[in-house]
């Protein structure tokens, strides 16, 4: 809410305590996939101590994930695969032809629009570097095309194994990746008996049972405005937002997204604020996040709907204002409206460089209505964030594994607040449409 979420919509881990039930809980967090991972457990045994020799398994599950599917890594799974020009069968990991299978069935059940293969046209149209963003022809922009397709991908789950039908055809699954790692961390937890939890890596989270208290999990969902715009009451549930309020550029006055249509090879044209996404799992609550806001509003509802996906999208008008529109499913879900003052929601999300603590939350409910801790997120997303003049943490399309010159992200876009932007030039349009749209909004 990716997708966790982003400069217009985020999902923000909330708790409530009665300070005479106060229960204990442990926290870890750290660093993973150019992003932080926060891991809340209720009710801990106390064997499990601080927690250190928990937080080390859950390293070394993320570390596998990242040996597999991150494309910075060099020697990982899937930069071999990019690399190789042989359109024989290519070995992978179980759980890698597991992610890449997912991604081509929601390939397949969203008409397209989600696709993985895009590289060529992310380069295309400057995404991944420092070049002055302008509209490549459209000679270009076919020819990229020519390179892309999940058409020109086979997978098979036995034995494992990918297979490209072009030699210069390139996977990024930045969209499904990190929410397949919140999976892993998760089924981690359910085999060491920790069934109540809430895993966040960048902004994308799956909760576990209901807390020992009886009560569900809480997760907020930001307005684009700033606040919390509701708060969902869930378990066992994933959840991921993907969003462009911020995450955008401007030519000749068009606003564009860093999604791109892979139908087109144009990026999408005054995309949603932000949509929200929810599934049992996270991996396909992460991709779909993305599809969603290349579909747009009205056909995301509609796919949405027909493959049992709870929805919301929030939508900015051309007066600056903000509209929602969700589908039945999303409705249905246990929800409430969010009382600025609400003593009973606090915020658990966890500063930088946080060191990990087994609380009491009780101590912190005296803050609650006072401040909400601020995340940066490094790198691709992130959940717990300001309640105002923040990035929308979620799924990025593939952007935030694009390393550009400088051997970053094109300005960590998913997270990065546009005042830190390591891109000179995307920071100034960045800056410049801000302001257009925040004056436009006071002007309305």
């Amino acid at each position: 809410m990716r997708t966790i979420f982003f400069p217009a919509a985020t999902l923000v881990l909330l708790a409530t305590t009665a300070v005479a039930t106060a229960t204990e809980s442990l926290q870890l967090t750290g660093n993973t996939m150019g992003t932080y991972y926060s891991i809340v457990v209720d009710s801990p045994p106390q064997s499990l101590g601080d927690g250190s020799a928990l937080k080390a398994k859950v390293e070394s599950t993320l570390k596998e994930v990242n040996r597999q599917m991150s494309t910075w890594d060099e020697t990982s799974e899937i930069s071999r695969f990019n690399s190789s020009t042989s359109t024989d069968w290519f070995d992978v990991s179980g759980e890698f032809a597991m992610v890449v299978a997912e991604a081509r069935k929601i390939h397949e059940l969203s008409d397209g629009a989600f696709d993985p293969t895009l590289a060529p046209l992310i380069s295309l149209w400057g995404f991944g570097d420092r070049r002055d963003k302008q509209i490549p022809n459209q000679a270009a922009i076919e020819e990229a095309k020519q390179s892309t397709g999940m058409k020109h991908l086979e997978v098979r789950l036995t034995p494992p194994a990918l297979k490209k039908a072009i030699p210069t055809l390139q996977i990024n699954l930045s969209a499904i990746a990190k929410g397949y790692g919140v999976d892993a961390v998760g089924n981690l937890l359910d085999a060491e008996h920790l069934t109540s939890y809430v895993v966040d890596i960048g902004g994308e989270n799956r909760t576990g049972l209901a807390k020992s208290s009886g009560g569900a999990w809480k997760l907020g969902i930001e307005s684009p405005k700033g606040g919390l715009k509701r708060i969902l009451q869930l378990t066992e549930t994933s959840v991921a937002t993907s969003g462009d309020y911020r995450n955008f550029f401007e030519i000749d006055g068009v606003t564009y997204s860093h999604a791109i249509d892979p139908t087109t090879g144009w990026p999408v044209k005054n995309p949603p604020a932000s949509v929200t996404v929810t599934h049992k799992s996270c991996m396909t609550a992460d991709a779909w996040a993305t599809t969603m806001m290349i579909l747009g509003a009205e056909r995301g509802v509609e796919v949405a709907s027909k493959n049992g996906l709870p929805v919301l999208f929030q939508l900015i008008q051309s007066d600056g204002s903000f509209t929602e529109l969700s589908n039945e499913e999303f409705k249905a879900l246990p929800q409430t409206e969010v009382a600025e003052s609400d003593p009973d929601v606090t915020d658990t999300s966890p500063a930088p460089n946080v060191t990990d603590t087994k609380k009491n939350t009780a101590k912190w409910f005296p803050f609650a209505a006072a401040a909400v801790l601020f995340v940066l997120a490094i790198g691709g997303m992130a959940i717990g964030t300001m309640l105002q003049n923040k990035s929308i943490k979620g799924s990025c399309g593939g952007l935030a594994s694009m390393p550009g010159s400088d051997g970053k992200s094109i300005c960590e876009l998913c997270t990065i607040p546009k005042d830190q932007c390591t891109n000179a030039e995307l920071k100034e349009q960045m800056q410049a449409a801000a302001e257009k749209r925040e004056a436009s909004g006071q002007q309305a």
